[in-house]
């Protein structure tokens, strides 16, 4: 019965995977909404299997490793696919049977697999990095897969748009007069249906993770203020961001502004700069005491 309860956390791990398995299937039949709906199933367990590990005192190589072969999968693969469609969309073959897409669609949307490459080269080189338990080096994959998963959820949830028949820009000004959009929401759709910004973003996210900037983690240590302070600091600010984008809305029952995705992430960045400019400091200094 102790080994079941051990394996507990090793179940979580594989049910992320088997989300980044059903993530796959829906992107491939068009229906990004429910694939991002599994990714946040997915992100749910991952943050509750190190948490179970760790209450459980259960944690060992062997869930190291497999939480690392499903996050590569949920939080790397599933993005990449992501981006790579978007690009073919863009370029608007995505209806266009595969044998008969030009070279240069191979090449703009192959832009889209240095997102599931960098994932893997950061998540295996946090497999042997003893250091750095406070913090991440690089931008956590988990992290770095929201920004791509609020792409489709920001586009279908926020503009209602069938967004896998590309739009042009002429097309895009005409509907945002008869819906009413302001500048910036015409910006923002025109963006979303420009292959550059596609792979400038693949190229970014990528860079950001095999970079060696310290991120925060949400990986709690017990629930002490002391020892998770930057992580509470986190989960504040979702909390704030929340309220902050409910209360414009306060009056609609329900009504949410999708773009709070990449707004949270962007104070996730700021968090994580504050971080590194004075916290990673103080952990040294710890560090050398010792």
């Amino acid at each position: 019965m102790k080994q079941i309860v051990k394996f507990i956390p090793n179940i979580l791990t594989l049910g992320n995977l088997f989300m980044g398995l059903l993530a796959l299937v829906f992107i491939a039949r068009e229906q990004m909404i429910n694939a991002v709906l599994c990714v946040a199933i997915a992100l749910v367990l991952d943050f509750f299997d190190g948490f179970a590990a760790r209450l459980l005192n259960a944690e060992g190589e062997l869930g190291k490793q497999l939480d690392s072969l499903a996050d590569v999968v949920t939080f790397g693969v599933v993005p990449g696919f992501i981006l790579f469609q978007m690009i073919v969309i863009t370029q608007g073959y995505y209806f266009v049977e595969v044998s008969q897409w030009p070279l240069s669609v191979y090449l703009n949307a192959g832009v889209a697999g240095l997102v599931p490459m960098a994932g893997a080269l950061r998540l295996a080189r946090f497999n042997i990095d003893a250091g750095h338990q406070d913090h991440f080096l690089g931008m956590p994959i988990p992290a770095m897969s929201l920004f791509v998963f609020g792409i489709p959820v920001i586009l279908e949830m926020q503009y209602h748009l069938n967004f896998y028949h590309p739009l042009s820009n002429q097309f895009i000004a005409l509907l945002g007069e008869v819906r009413r959009w302001d500048t910036s929401d015409i910006v923002i759709v025109r963006m979303l249906f420009n292959t550059a910004f596609y792979q400038v973003l693949a190229v970014f996210l990528a860079a950001l993770m095999v970079s060696k900037i310290p991120m925060l983690s949400l990986k709690f240590k017990g629930l002490s203020w002391a020892k998770n302070k930057w992580s509470y600091a986190i989960l504040m600010w979702l909390v704030l961001a929340y309220i902050i984008f409910l209360i414009p809305y306060a009056g609609g029952y329900g009504l949410i502004d999708y773009l709070i995705i990449p707004i949270i992430m962007i104070g996730y960045f700021i968090l994580s700069l504050i971080y590194a400019t004075f916290g990673t400091s103080k952990v040294r200094a710890q560090s050398d005491e010792v």
